[in-house]
């Protein structure tokens, strides 16, 4: 009464079955758990370079700068692309209470001009391009206060000119009321 399964379905599932059993076994061949005892030790630098970011991302600047400090001082020539990144990036934080421009552009053209292998080279480029345009904000914003206070002055001027003026028109009321 009912139809019987065509052989056509009984080999689609058989190639299913087979392809899933296959890809495991590759994967389960090219990836393997690592061993208790196969991890890197962590350096000293390392070390210092994730202390020094754990501080800035808690807003410990001086200790971020510090240990960025170490690290360019004692571990010379092992993580100086990362450290005057870290350096960099504490001294341009907003929050940073000693930020200073300045020494943040420092550190990034020292990333781009020494270290220019270093996978933080496009990172430090577009620090510094912010850093440029900030400082040209600021150069807008000191102009603006400048003509600003030049205004005021000039408002100054005018409002005691006004002054004499309605007390002029006051005084020749007067002269006029005295006269009639």
């Amino acid at each position: 009464m009912g139809h019987k399964p065509t052989r056509k379905r009984k080999r689609f599932l058989l190639y299913i079955a087979g392809c899933l059993m296959g890809g495991f076994l590759v994967c389960g061949c090219t990836t393997r758990m690592p061993f208790p005892g196969d991890h890197k030790p962590v350096t000293a630098a390392a070390q210092h370079l994730s202390q020094g970011e754990f501080m800035l991302l808690t807003g410990d600047y001086e200790n971020a700068r510090k240990e960025s400090c170490i690290l360019l001082e004692q571990f010379a020539g092992q993580v100086d692309d990362r450290a005057l990144y870290l350096l960099g990036l504490v001294w341009v934080h907003p929050d940073n209470p000693q930020q200073d421009t300045y020494r943040a552009d420092i550190c990034f053209r020292r990333i781009v001009d020494q270290h220019s292998e270093s996978p933080l080279v496009a990172a430090s480029e577009t620090w510094l391009a912010w850093i440029a345009r900030l400082e040209q904000n600021e150069q807008f914003v000191e102009s603006i206060k400048t003509a600003s206070q030049a205004l005021e002055q000039r408002l100054k001027i005018e409002e005691g000119k006004r002054i004499q003026l309605e007390e002029r028109l006051q005084q020749m009321k007067a002269i006029d009321l005295n006269l009639e």
